[in-house]
């Protein structure tokens, strides 16, 4: 589909010189230590906080608000890249800001003034504008980093930003719901650092002599999607997002894997149908009569297949289903049976249907279907007994995050999108199980980008 260019004003055209001037800033990293960016981050976050409502709300989008919400969102992933990265990937957190700052403008730019076919995942971007986001910020991303870390580029670090540089425009595209500077940062920052430490892990299924296994792979998703979809449990575009998804799973993760995510469809799907016809006479059933198509594929297993791509630890494959089941029976079961919802941040009792309420049911509903998914896991022969815990609190707080977030955009005014926030569960999900598991075989609180 062919939309209509929209003129770019006056004041969006300083807005987004400002945007990547600012990221000019990056350079300093060379000279710094972490707990020197860290204070000029703060410093430019308290500057936008307190003194840029004084002085510079011709950059706003709404003069009419206190503060702009992508000013601060900007400043403050500036901030947590720093914390999170510190000194020993600090060229990393440089090479980031330099996508947001540069990619970002480009997108937007290429996207409002070039007519073109829009993003089927998000129709108010467009392909121009994401091509642009990531040819802009990668080359801006390749020259911070290797300015910052004063040191001959090697080819493996320019392939990771071109691949880091593709994850946060395709990040940046998403239908958040929210400031899009507080959607990217972090998981490209976090996709670089494992990557760097191990580059080869999305390649590993695909050496000499994998054919056979690759192509079992295949035929068995193919024939899955066939009998759920003719089935009717999904849709056909269900079927095949779950196919994509059920093969990458098998192939990066194994047997076991896969049995986890049979089991987390299979639930999934018998809560969806429970009490269909009373959640739909309440209006809160699923729609497509609960068959799931590509966007719930997507939002429930885009992240848990990315971690087995990246090569993360078994923990986060778990935690991420774990959330994504809990999450569900959480909706569900509470949609059914939950009385008395209640806010997860101050506990008063809000009305049914509140954004983000959570009701005694459907918490215990959640409870279980994390437990499932960790002992599954065990079973299976996914994970040792001994993170089992770490994958049921990822589960269960990973799936309490989403209710958070949505508590929070009901207070101060942003709603996120549905499919970005099952997203979201997912990925809490599973960085809080490997951080448990991690600090665990630790004995020790892990800092998942420490040195080496």
């Amino acid at each position: 589909m062919v939309g209509h260019r929209t003129p770019i004003t006056p004041g969006e055209w300083k807005r987004k010189a400002v945007h990547a001037a600012t990221g000019l800033f990056a350079l300093t990293f060379r000279w710094l230590d972490w707990k020197a960016a860290a204070a000029v981050a703060a410093a430019a976050l308290l500057f936008n906080l307190f003194v840029m409502p004084r002085v510079g709300r011709e950059l706003y989008r709404d003069s009419s608000r206190t503060r702009d919400p992508g000013i601060v969102a900007y400043a403050v992933m500036v901030l947590a890249l720093v914390l999170l990265l510190r000194d020993h990937y600090l060229p990393v957190a440089a090479a980031v800001w330099a996508m947001m700052a540069f990619g970002d403008p480009a997108a937007a730019i290429a996207g409002e003034l070039l007519d073109g076919a829009r993003l089927p995942w998000n129709p108010t971007k467009r392909w121009i504008g994401l091509v642009a986001n990531w040819a802009v910020g990668a080359s801006a991303s390749v020259a911070v980093f290797r300015f910052v870390s004063a040191r001959p580029l090697e080819l493996v670090a320019v392939v990771l930003l071109l691949v880091g540089s593709a994850v946060y425009a395709f990040l940046e595209s998403v239908r958040a719901g929210i400031d899009d500077n507080l959607v990217a940062a972090v998981p490209t920052a976090l996709v670089l650092i494992q990557l760097g430490r191990w580059p080869e892990a999305p390649l590993t299924p695909f050496h000499a002599g994998s054919g056979g296994r690759l192509a079992a792979a295949l035929a068995v998703n193919v024939a899955a999607a066939l009998v759920t979809g003719g089935a009717r449990l999904v849709s056909r575009s269900g079927a095949i997002a779950g196919a994509v998804a059920g093969f990458l799973v098998l192939v990066y993760g194994g047997w076991a894997a896969y049995a986890l995510l049979w089991l987390f469809f299979a639930a999934a799907t018998a809560a969806t149908r429970w009490g269909y016809a009373a959640k739909r006479d309440a209006g809160v059933a699923q729609t497509n009569r609960g068959r799931r198509g590509v966007a719930q594929v997507a939002a429930n297993c885009l992240v848990p297949v990315a971690f087995l791509v990246v090569g993360a630890p078994a923990a986060a494959f778990a935690g991420a289903l774990a959330a994504a089941l809990a999450d569900t029976l959480a909706t569900e079961v509470g949609t059914l049976f939950g009385v008395s919802p209640r806010s997860p941040l101050s506990f008063e009792r809000v009305a049914p249907g509140t954004p983000g309420a959570v009701s005694r049911a459907g918490t215990a509903a959640s409870f279980a279907g994390a437990c499932a998914i960790a002992l599954a896991a065990w079973l299976f022969g996914w994970a040792p007994r001994g993170i089992v815990l770490a994958i049921l609190a990822g589960g269960f707080f990973g799936a309490m995050s989403e209710s958070v977030l949505a508590d929070l955009g009901r207070r101060f005014g942003f709603r996120p999108d549905h499919e970005f926030a099952n997203a979201f569960n997912t990925f809490a999900g599973g960085l809080i199980a490997l951080e448990i598991a991690l600090s665990l075989d630790k004995g020790a609180i892990y800092w998942p980008v420490a040195a080496g």
